[in-house]
């Protein structure tokens, strides 16, 4: 059997991250700004949008490698 995506909707992905990590500091509101920023992939189905949870999480365990921490 494939391997199946695991698709959610963002308020099952948050509940998945708090699951994970209880003392998380993303908020839905950051994560629908990241789907809306394009920083997220999703699929629109009717009226949701889907992110797959293990393509989350490694964005946000990459998170910290691709920015800069430097200050002008």
């Amino acid at each position: 059997m494939a391997d199946i995506p695991r698709m959610r909707t963002l308020p099952e992905a948050m509940l998945e991250i708090k699951s994970l990590d209880p003392h998380s500091a993303l908020t839905l509101t950051a994560l629908r700004r990241m789907v809306n920023n394009g920083e997220i992939p999703y699929v629109s189905v009717a009226s949701k949008r889907l992110i797959n949870l293990d393509i989350l999480l490694k964005i946000l365990q990459n998170a910290g490698q691709t920015q800069s921490d430097e200050k002008i």
